[in-house]
């Protein structure tokens, strides 16, 4: 839903400057707004379940679907239905992605990149389909070219990197780079995490085989790019938000979570506007919230610390 995001925001925007005279009228229009954004949602999330079957189907027929394809984009480019139009691009978008993908996958790498040059996208996640794609047709120059276009720092960029490497027959790079991957446990929720591993396991051996190809991300939405500790660490940000101490909220950091630490807890940081920090243990399995004083080394339950703020302010006070 990244380009669908941009959607909305722009609909945001535009409600909240056009401003009212009085307050019940404001009101009364950001209700109509998020209605409105909400049936808009609705049809993309249709389409995101149109989208993810016919990923599921172009993996044992592609030829298939891509016929099937051409037909939906011939259909979206005519729609005229309010809130169908609404996502148009970003349905073409996703369609376009899925074309590229499947020609990829039969061998088709130049109609591949047809497909990809109609989206307005170009780094990130698409820079790698673009290398992915220049690896199987040989051309290692432009194929290094929009590995470097990906970004660092982007999630994906080092794994294409250590890909790149062993295409071009440098082991030793390539070693180096899945090395410090898996040494790096803050990104173990990565599912590409694995891959780095298993290629760092094959790269000690003797006699390994290297890769002759750079890893292609699917734009499928069914396609978990994190596990499931994506889903805690956006669950624990949420549980700081609704906690009454950090209602002068102004960030929260996860200091270290159980696939850094090996434990069973989340070690949280969270500051205030008047740059106070309040440090929490948050478990792994139950979510239980406790406070850590930084200074005492004590670990309290949320009440028990609550109970001594207030005892320090009577006897201060």
């Amino acid at each position: 839903m990244k380009y669908f995001f941009l959607i909305l925001l722009t609909v945001t925007i535009l409600s909240c400057n056009n401003k009212k005279a009085y307050y019940t009228e404001e009101e009364s229009e950001h209700i109509e707004v998020h209605e409105e954004i909400e049936k808009i949602d609705k049809e993309f999330q249709k389409f995101q379940t149109i989208l993810v079957k016919l990923y599921k189907e172009g993996e044992k027929n592609p030829r298939k679907v891509l016929l099937q394809i051409d037909t939906l984009i011939a259909l979206n480019n005519k729609e005229k239905e309010k809130y169908k139009v609404q996502i148009k691009s970003d349905v073409n978008e996703s369609l376009f992605s899925l074309k590229a993908e499947l020609f990829y996958k039969i061998g088709q790498y130049e109609e591949s990149i047809k497909e990809l040059n109609k989206s307005k996208y170009k780094s990130g996640d698409a820079a790698v389909t673009y290398a992915a794609n220049y690896i199987k047709l040989k051309d290692y120059e432009k194929a290094k070219s929009f590995v470097d276009s990906i970004g660092k720092g982007w999630y994906l960029y080092d794994y294409a990197l250590g890909n790149y490497f062993e295409c071009v027959g440098n082991k030793t790079q390539a070693l180096k780079i899945y090395k410090e991957i898996k040494e790096d446990k803050t990104i173990k929720h990565y599912a590409y995490y694995k891959l780095a591993v298993n290629r760092f396991d094959e790269l000690q051996k003797s006699d390994a085989t290297l890769l002759n190809e750079i890893y292609y991300p699917t734009e499928d939405p069914s396609f978990e790019i994190a596990d499931s500790d994506n889903e805690n660490r956006n669950k624990i940000f949420k549980l700081m938000e609704e906690l009454p101490e950090n209602q002068e909220w102004a960030g929260t950091s996860i200091l270290e979570s159980p696939q850094i630490n090996d434990k069973n807890y989340y070690l949280v940081r969270v500051t205030n506007k008047d740059k106070e920090e309040f440090n929490y243990f948050i478990y792994e399995e139950t979510f239980e919230i406790k406070f850590l004083d930084t200074k005492s080394k004590k670990i309290m339950t949320l009440d028990e610390w609550r109970k001594s703020k207030s005892l320090l302010y009577r006897l201060f006070n």
